[in-house]
């Protein structure tokens, strides 16, 4: 039945449908990104590059010997 309906549309259902898609998946992103308890783990995230981590730290005191 839906086959048959889309065969008729042709082209033009196409846009609407993209369009449906896309703000589909743009909304979900956005709940994913502002949910509940994730400001903390974007937080901890942000700080892991400036962290110094203890393999590190021996790996540069190996190495300065």
């Amino acid at each position: 039945m839906i086959g048959s309906w889309l065969a008729g549309q042709g082209l033009t259902v196409a846009p609407a449908v993209a369009l449906l898609l896309f703000m589909g998946i743009f909304s979900g992103v956005l709940v994913w990104i502002f949910r509940p308890g994730s400001r903390a783990q974007y937080d901890r995230e942000a700080r892991l590059p400036l962290e110094d981590s203890r393999e590190d730290s021996r790996d540069a005191g190996a190495e300065g010997e």
